[in-house]
């Protein structure tokens, strides 16, 4: 049987973001989860104007659906 990866239309899609920058140590500062990357880009800018820090890993979930083909 074959199957297919479906994102689930009725499970929420969330964005969030963690500073990475430092040389030792990463600064560890993150975003609060969201329904927006742009409330993840908007933190990330805050962060970077207020730290200097430019360096971020994002994260972005949602819930999927494996699906017979037809």
């Amino acid at each position: 049987m074959d199957y297919e990866t479906l994102r689930d239309p009725h499970g929420e899609i969330t964005f969030k973001a963690r500073c990475v920058s430092g040389d030792d140590e990463e600064c560890g500062a993150e975003s609060d989860v969201s329904g927006s990357d742009e409330a993840a880009n908007k933190w990330m800018a805050e962060h970077t104007a207020g730290t200097g820090h430019k360096r971020f890993k994002r994260t972005f979930e949602d819930y999927a659906l494996v699906e017979r083909k037809p």
